[in-house]
C-alpha cells in the first residue's frame, strides 16, 4: 500500500491524514521500526524534532553492528563517510594497568566509531526511502482517542489520526501525552569535548579510564576529530561555563592512555553536556502505543550496546506488530523489559564493583552504594554484552 501524502492544511477530523503507525523520534530504534513497517506497506509517519543539524551521542558500536544493519539491509551504513573503524579497546579499569582487548577474533570484523548525526539522518532519511513520511523540525504529541486510535498534535500545527503510536525519543524523552513512565537507575552525564589534530593522525582505538570523580571515553571519528566524553554525577559538573571546562581539563589530566591518545589535540575551548542516565520504561506499552529503543531501556554508555539493543529493538517490535493483539504484546514487552532490566543490572554492577581504587571518592562511592542496592526485578540473558573478566566493553 502506497504511503498516501497531503500536504494541505486540516479543516477537520474528516481532512486529516490517516496512518497505521506514528513514531516520535528518528533515532536507530526509531527509524529502523519506521523503515520495516514502510515495507511491510504499513502507513508510516516518523515526526522527528531535529533537522539533524547538531552533533549527537553514542559514538562507539561493537562489531556486531554490521550483522544488525545488514539484516535491514542498510549495510553501507557500517562504512565511510558514517563510521570509521576502531580495532581495538584499551582500558584502564580496576587497575593502573592498560588492558588491551582486539577485535580480530570477532566475527563481524572491528568495531566501529560513528558520525551519529549523519549515521540517524541516514538511518531516517533510508525510512522516507521505503515509503514512510518523514517530517523534521517536528514534535508530535498523543491524544488517544474513546473508539481507538489516537490524534496527534504536529508542532507544525497540523493534526493526523494513527491507529498505533511508538514512543522513539530517546533516554531524555517524555510520555508526549501517553501513560508513560520512566525509572532511573543513576544520576550521569556525559560532558563531551570535540578535538582536532592539527597532524592528522588519531588513535583509532576505543580508549577507556576510570579517574577519580568518574571515568572517560575516547573515540575517534570520521574526518579529523575525535570526541573524548566525561561520565560523571550530575551534581558534581560545575555550572559556569569556564569553571565547568577548567574542571574537566583538570580531570582530563588524572588519566594517562587518554591523554596520550590525545597527544598533539588541540586543547577544547567548550564542552557540551548530555543526559547519561541508564533508565527503563516502568510503563512503556498499552493499549495501541509502545516505547523503543532507549525509551524502553537506555543502558549505561560503557555497555557499549545501546545502537545494537535499539536495532534489535525495532526489529522485534515490528515482529511482534505482525502477530500480536496489543494487549498480548503490551505484557510480552513488560515481562520482556523486567528480564532484560535484571540482567543489565547484574553485569553493570559486576563491571562498577571492579573498580576499588578510588576509595572514598563521591562518585565511584555513589556507584558502589546503588551497584549494590538494585531493584528486584526479575532474571534476563541480557547484559553488557560480553565484557573482559573484569572491566568493561565498548
Amino acid at each position: 500500500m502506497k504511503v498516501v501524502r497531503h500536504h494541505l492544511p486540516c479543516t477537520g477530523l474528516d481532512a486529516m491524514n490517516a496512518y497505521d503507525i506514528t513514531i516520535a523520534g528518528a533515532g536507530p530504534a526509531g527509524s529502523v521500526l519506521t523503515l520495516l513497517a514502510a515495507r511491510a506497506r504499513y502507513r508510516v509517519l516518523l515526526a522527528e524534532r531535529s533537522h539533524f543539524d547538531r552533533p549527537r551521542f553514542g559514538e562507539t558500536a561493537p562489531p556486531e553492528l554490521r550483522q544488525a544493519l545488514t539484516r535491514v539491509g542498510l549495510e553501507r551504513l557500517a562504512q565511510a563517510p558514517f563510521c570509521r573503524e576502531a580495532p581495538e579497546v584499551l582500558s584502564v579499569w580496576g587497575s593502573d594497568e592498560p588492558w588491551s582487548r582486539h577485535h580480530i577474533f570477532s566475527p563481524y570484523g572491528t568495531a566501529l566509531h560513528l558520525d551519529r548525526r549523519a549515521f540517524d539522518e541516514a538511518l531516517a532519511l533510508a525510512a522516507r526511502d521505503a515509503g514512510a513520511d518523514l517530517k523534521l523540525g517536528c514534535a508530535a504529541r498523543f491524544a488517544a482517542q474513546p473508539r481507538g486510535g489516537y490524534i496527534v498534535q504536529l508542532s507544525t500545527g497540523e493534526r493526523i489520526r494513527a491507529k498505533a503510536a511508538i514512543l522513539a525519543t530517546g533516554r531524555a524523552g517524555g510520555g508526549l501525552g501517553l501513560p508513560y513512565v520512566r525509572e532511573y537507575l543513576d544520576n550521569n552525564v556525559a560532558v563531551a569535548a570535540r578535538l582536532s589534530s592539527p597532524a592528522g593522525h588519531l588513535d583509532p582505538r576505543t580508549v577507556i579510564e576510570a579517574v577519580p570523580g568518574g571515568w572517560f571515553y575516547l573515540a575517534a571519528l570520521p574526518g579529523n576529530e575525535v570526541i573524548a566524553v566525561f561520565i560523571t554525577l550530575a551534581t558534581l559538573v560545575p555550572s559556569e561555563r569556564r569553571a565547568r571546562l577548567r574542571w574537566w581539563l583538570e580531570a582530563l589530566a588524572q588519566t594517562t592512555v587518554v591523554r596520550k591518545a590525545l597527544n598533539g589535540c588541540r586543547l577544547p575551548y567548550a564542552l557540551s553536556v548530555a543526559n547519561a542516565r541508564a533508565s527503563f520504561a516502568l510503563s512503556g506499552a498499552g493499549d495501541s502505543w509502545l516505547a523503543v529503543g532507549d525509551a524502553r531501556i537506555a543502558p549505561d554508555p560503557l555497555s557499549g550496546q545501546g545502537i545494537i539493543w535499539a536495532i534489535d529493538d525495532a526489529a522485534s517490535a515490528m515482529e511482534l506488530l505482525t502477530r500480536m493483539q496489543w494487549r498480548d504484546l503490551a505484557q510480552d514487552m513488560r515481562a520482556r523489559t523486567l528480564r532484560e532490566v535484571e540482567a543489565y543490572l547484574f553485569e553493570r554492577s559486576r563491571v562498577y564493583l571492579s573498580e576499588q581504587r578510588f576509595k572514598g571518592d563521591v562518585y565511584w562511592n555513589t556507584v558502589s552504594r546503588s551497584s549494590v542496592c538494585q531493584p528486584d526485578i526479575g532474571p534476563s540473558p541480557r547484559g553488557f554484552g560480553s565484557p573482559k573478566a573484569n572491566g568493561p566493553n565498548m
